[in-house]
């Protein structure tokens, strides 16, 4: 068994906003053919706990499926990351992310796959907490799809194959993205 946790802020108030980027993944995912095949050995989960609290969610779920840490993909936004931008590690530290610290902290390691969507843009504020409360601009309303069915594209590699499988998918899909931005 494994599972997808998308990290991000409960409430009708919050469901457009960066921070909850990881949320709209998994939302992509329970949308696609893809979930429906393995919903036998896949849990996609959104917690309902506040970005700062998911690890109480994830220490939970852990518990529940017997899931060692290395059997959970939590999804966030990067805020160092430009928009729609996205970096898969097997571990790592939080990065200044408090949904990330709290899950290192429930689970009581870093050694856990994440994947972060970048939601940098050029008018980003120093005052963080503000910025990734925030919807998106209309051009990147309109570039989100994209940006969630290349995230489906790395979670189904994962799911299916491991953290190999996704760390190939993604540098194909960032690999075809650099050539597309080189051409215009």
């Amino acid at each position: 068994m494994r599972c997808i946790v998308g990290i991000g802020n409960p409430g009708k108030e919050y469901k457009g906003t960066r921070h909850n980027v990881g949320f709209k993944a998994v939302d992509s995912l329970k949308n696609s053919k893809f979930f429906e095949g393995l919903k036998d050995r896949l849990v996609l989960k959104k917690p309902s706990t506040f970005v700062n609290r998911t690890g109480l969610a994830v220490a939970v779920l852990a518990k529940k499926y017997k899931l060692l840490p290395e059997s959970v993909l939590v999804i966030c936004d990067d805020v160092h990351l430009e928009f729609g931008k996205m970096r898969l590690r097997a571990k790592g530290s939080s990065g200044g992310h408090k949904g990330l610290a709290s899950v290192i902290e429930a689970l009581g390691t870093d050694e856990f796959p994440r994947l972060r969507i970048g939601v940098k843009n050029d008018r980003m504020p120093k005052d963080l907490a503000s910025f990734v409360l925030e919807g998106f601009s209309p051009k990147e309303v309109l570039a989100l799809p994209g940006i969630l069915e290349k995230a489906d594209s790395v979670c189904r590699a994962w799911g299916q194959g491991g953290m190999s499988s996704a760390m190939d998918v993604l540098s194909r899909l960032q690999s075809m993205q650099s050539k597309k931005e080189r051409l215009e």
